[in-house]
């Protein structure tokens, strides 16, 4: 993965788990603030409440005894009531109208939701309802009967809704006679929890006690100024989710700001990092490929660094080069000496054996000496043009120089190397062969980049190739045939197979086929081969030799494209082995 790609990559992730750690933890902390803030608000009201509760059961304790104790309407009723001998149908009807009027104008004044005249047994004689006047209701008889003293609560079954309840009541000569009054505690819970933003309503008698839930948070208040009265806070949750919804908008707005900055300091990064990167990539690559020279590290102080270290090894390398090369002409110059000893001493026998015999006859004055010289001189010259043939392969071999490289085309150079052998046999001597087929060469080419080498040395190993194989095929076949083949390969290099369809080279001459000298031809030297390798080596290719499956030698180069590397190795070293057969 290039950098640039790895830096977007690393500045996004931390990025989008910054944003996300900061974010999770910030929205955790609201959410938590938030809830506190429902609990302190439910004390809050907890707290007003029971304040408010105790402050309105205080003023009603003391509301309603001084009407049973010295209030003109109280004793006017008790005195109508006894008159009526304690029945209340039997009292006076304008009176008990006088009472209709009066009771709940007293209410009202007094501020009571609900105020009641009652008789002993119950009976409501007046009442700020009219509805419920001349109604019998036993738990009014059994309030009046009961001390006055604290309010007390008035559960929602008994009139509809919970209130705080006081009563008194005014006996005498046997009559009995109360005011029960009640004023309701919702109005007070709800200004209440108005002022705190929260809902409080009076907990159901003998209900389930109410839970949180999703939508809302809720408590059970318990409220021991009013014994028995439990107060449920509840306080609904949309501000929740609603703050959680914008805090997830804004934290996802800046998440993205965030990631975007990140992605453009990554992208800034990367070209500040991958510029001098690829630059000093580029230089070395073309080092490897041309000439050594030094690069330069830009970018700052570890590329700097490092190019510096590179021009250090490039110098071990390019001395390196030299010393090897020095080394590599100097072995390969011994083994041709020894080579060529071996070799001139086989003329030198004859050489050495005629001269003897002419100064044997010489000497005895033979008459034979006459014919024998003309034999002995010509077996002299052609061992001693034997021995020049050697000398001068060997100047050559030795002589060779190292690549010249340039772009070349080497689809082109093939192309001229085929045509110039692919002429038929007449055309090229100017005369017939005798009925026999003309040789035939042919060019197989993909497309192929140029290639960096030396046109010359090229042209050298593919005229050799095709030679040898129109000699050998032509030594055994009336059609002999090559084929030369160029295509790419893997790996930026570029393949030359160069097939006859010749007996091939023989098992036992395969291990020796790339050395100085060793051939299996009368009238050749073995250094055709032996300098193809060595041009091959010295370009940073491979050569190879196979047998075909249906017959004949296959010849296989591997070529770099970029040309020579910066080290070469010798050629005793880096010798191709033969390979299977793969390819008909």
């Amino acid at each position: 993965m290039p950098l640039a790609a790895r830096l977007l990559l690393a500045f996004g992730l931390v990025a989008i788990i910054a944003t996300a750690f900061v974010g999770l933890t910030l929205r955790e902390a609201s959410r938590e603030i938030i809830e506190s803030g429902f609990a302190d608000r439910i004390d809050a009201a907890h707290a007003g409440v029971r304040q408010q509760l105790a402050w309105e059961a205080e003023a009603l304790r003391d509301l309603l005894p001084p009407f049973c104790q010295h209030d003109t309407f109280v004793d006017k009723a008790h005195v109508e009531l006894e008159r009526a001998k304690g029945d209340p149908d039997a009292m006076d009807p304008t009176s008990r109208i006088a009472l209709r009027r009066l009771v709940p104008s007293q209410a009202k004044a007094l501020r009571l939701d609900a105020l009641s005249l009652v008789a002993a047994n119950g009976s409501v004689l007046a009442a700020e309802d009219a509805s419920r006047i001349g109604a019998r209701d036993p738990r009014l008889a059994e309030a009046i009967k009961a001390p006055g003293g604290a309010p007390r609560l008035r559960p929602a079954k008994a009139g509809g809704e919970p209130s705080l309840e006081v009563h008194c009541a005014l006996s005498r000569h046997g009559v009995t006679i109360g005011l029960v009054g009640a004023r309701r505690i919702g109005p007070v819970l709800a200004r209440i929890g108005d002022a705190y933003h929260v809902r409080l309503t009076a907990a159901p008698e003998g209900g389930p006690a109410p839970r949180s839930g999703e939508a809302e948070v809720v408590r059970v208040l318990d409220v021991p100024e009013i014994p028995g009265l439990d107060v449920v806070a509840s306080v609904s949750r949309e501000p929740l989710r609603q703050a959680l919804a914008r805090l997830d908008r804004s934290i996802a707005l800046t998440g993205a700001t965030v990631l975007a900055i990140a992605l453009g300091i990554a992208v800034v990064l990367a070209r500040s990092l991958s510029r001098p990167i690829a630059a000093l990539a580029r230089e070395t690559r073309e080092v490897m490929s041309g000439a050594p020279r030094r690069v330069e590290g830009r970018g700052g102080r570890e590329i700097a660094d490092l190019a510096a270290a590179f021009n250090a090894t490039i110098d071990e390398l390019a001395a390196m080069r030299k010393r090897l090369a020095a080394t590599e002409r100097i072995a390969a110059r011994r083994e041709v000496a020894r080579q060529i000893a071996h070799e001139i001493k086989n003329p030198l026998a004859p050489i050495r054996a005629a001269v003897e015999t002419l100064r044997r006859l010489r000497q005895r004055e033979d008459p034979a000496f006459d014919d024998y010289f003309e034999e002995a001189t010509s077996t002299v010259l052609n061992e001693v043009h034997r021995i020049a043939n050697i000398v001068t392969e060997f100047t050559r071999f030795a002589r060779l120089p190292a690549p010249n490289p340039e772009p070349v085309d080497l689809v082109a150079i093939a192309r001229g190397v085929v045509t110039l052998h692919a002429a038929p046999a007449g055309e090229e001597t100017g005369g017939t062969t005798g009925g026999a087929a003309s040789p035939r060469v042919e060019l197989v080419a993909e497309p192929i980049p140029k290639v960096s080498a030396d046109r010359d040395q090229l042209i050298q190993v593919l005229t050799n190739l095709v030679q040898n194989g129109l000699e050998a095929a032509g030594a055994v076949r009336r059609d002999p045939r090559v084929s030369v083949t160029i295509g790419p390969l893997p790996n930026d290099r570029v393949r030359i197979v160069v097939r006859d369809n010749g007996p091939g080279v023989a098992e036992d001459m395969v291990p020796r086929l790339f050395e100085p000298y060793a051939t299996s031809k009368e009238k050749g030297t073995g250094l055709g081969l032996a300098i193809a390798q060595r041009i091959v080596f010295e370009h940073g290719g491979e050569i190879g030799y196979r047998k075909a499956q249906k017959g004949g030698a296959v010849f296989e180069i591997w070529l770099p494209v970029g040309g020579p590397p910066l080290l070469e190795k010798p050629p005793g070293d880096t010798t191709v082995r033969p390979r299977a057969p793969d390819v008909p």
